[in-house]
């Protein structure tokens, strides 16, 4: 076991540990209420992920590599077959995903984990070896860690540069030929509009939220971009989600159509936030009856008793009973089909899909 805190050891010193020792388990990193796990395998990478944080299904999605239908799926398959096996390789024997195209999408998952991580001047660490009876890796494939902390590194001296507020509508005022511009920032500036935030932009390329910000802020350094006045922040969609995997796809498609999503796992914490976020609709993923209870919460707060809202339920039509003691609401199936997720809360937000 190695333990202790990011205070005494940056997190490059333990990686350095765990890769030049060629050791096999599972490194943890915690801070607060978020913890980062890195799946080691002979002092290579297999799967880094963050937890509340970007999820495998939501990479892939930005990747173009599977639909938010198709992750969907994945992860209903998981809930009845097997909680324990991983979303790539469900997705690779059901013929969705090549080998190799998963590995791409882990990579970029573990660099932005890492990313995230260099920037914790806080927090502990712990690493524990696996038992040698222990099951293997969870993915066939690994990275090199030092490589990886490499790419993480200079991403987070990007990150730390400045980044574009994500409230921000943009409009081109310069010439771009007249710089070299970075990777990444002809097909951010092609959706410069004018008209649409720069979350909604950041959310359809293909590439990490973080950078493709910092690209935009870039772009706004060279004066290629500039910033506009407009009326009033996106509506706020207050989004109740026991699952975090969900919880990013419904963030990613809200954020594609101009929405601001507000994430939530509890429902307790949603009531208590309700007075801040002032949400414009309410999205709730209803898990044996869950999602309508608060829904019924919600209703019976002052000034709330008409807030429009989408159930999102594996029993749309319910019996004669379960919908006369529902309130009134848009249900979508689940899984959802984005665009039919997209044109419902828009709508009830006074929003058209752009």
């Amino acid at each position: 076991m190695i333990e202790g805190s990011l205070r005494n050891v940056p997190l490059t010193d333990v990686v350095q540990i765990v890769s030049e020792g060629q050791k096999s388990g599972v490194l943890t990193v915690a801070r607060q209420e978020v913890r980062a796990r890195l799946y080691v395998e002979r002092g290579r990478v297999q799967v880094a992920h963050l937890d509340p944080g970007t999820h495998l299904g939501e990479v892939l999605v930005r990747m173009d590599l599977l639909t938010t239908f198709e992750v969907q799926e994945m992860l209903a398959r998981q809930d009845r077959e097997n909680a324990g096996t991983p979303l790539g390789l469900m997705a690779i024997e059901a013929g969705l995903l090549a080998p190799e195209e998963l590995q791409a999408a882990l990579r970029r998952q573990a660099v932005e984990a890492l990313a995230e991580l260099l920037g914790w001047r806080e927090g502990t660490f712990s690493f524990a070896e696996r038992s040698i009876t222990s099951s293997q890796a969870p993915t066939e494939g690994s990275h090199d860690a030092m490589r990886l902390l490499m790419e993480a590194d200079a991403m987070r001296r990007e990150l730390d540069e400045g980044t574009a507020d994500p409230a921000t509508i943009y409009r081109r005022v310069g010439d771009p030929t007249d710089h070299e511009l970075p990777p990444g920032a002809w097909e951010l500036l092609g959706l410069v509009d004018g008209f649409r935030p720069a979350r909604t932009i950041v959310a359809d390329v293909d590439l990490s939220e973080g950078q493709a910000l910092r690209l935009l802020r870039r772009l706004e350094d060279l004066q290629v971009i500039e910033g506009v006045a407009r009326d009033g922040p996106d509506p706020a969609v207050m989004v109740v989600c026991a699952s975090p995997a969900l919880q990013r796809l419904i963030r990613l498609s809200l954020q594609r159509v101009g929405l601001r999503p507000e994430l939530f796992e509890a429902p307790a914490d949603a009531l208590a936030a309700l007075d801040a976020v002032r949400p414009r609709v309410l999205v709730v993923d209803d898990r044996e009856g869950e999602g309508w209870r608060l829904l019924r919460q919600v209703r019976s707060t002052a000034g709330l008793g008409h807030l429009p809202a989408v159930v999102l339920t594996d029993d749309v039509h319910g019996g004669l009973l379960s919908r006369w003691r529902r309130p009134k609401a848009e249900v979508l199936s689940r899984p959802f089909a984005e665009l039919e997720l997209q044109e419902s809360v828009a709508r009830l937000a006074g929003r058209q899909v752009v």
